[in-house]
């Protein structure tokens, strides 16, 4: 289940640590880079919008492998 917003989010999640992320690059809707202050993340598959987070967090398959 993916959620595709074309125009930049706020804040992105973190999956590894499920912080607020103001650090990142948004382009053609997609991440293309990200940092988490809190536990160093960097790789931008591991961040989601507030949107497809709560998607993946209902869905009932929580279950985090990227994209």
């Amino acid at each position: 289940m993916a959620v595709r917003m074309l125009s930049a989010p706020d804040y992105l999640l973190c999956c590894d640590c499920e912080t607020p992320c103001y650090i990142f690059e948004w382009k053609e809707g997609t991440v293309k880079e990200a940092v988490c202050e809190v536990c160093g993340n960097e790789d931008e598959m591991t961040f989601l919008s507030e949107e497809e987070y709560e998607a993946y967090a209902y869905s009932g398959n929580w279950s985090y492998s990227g994209r």
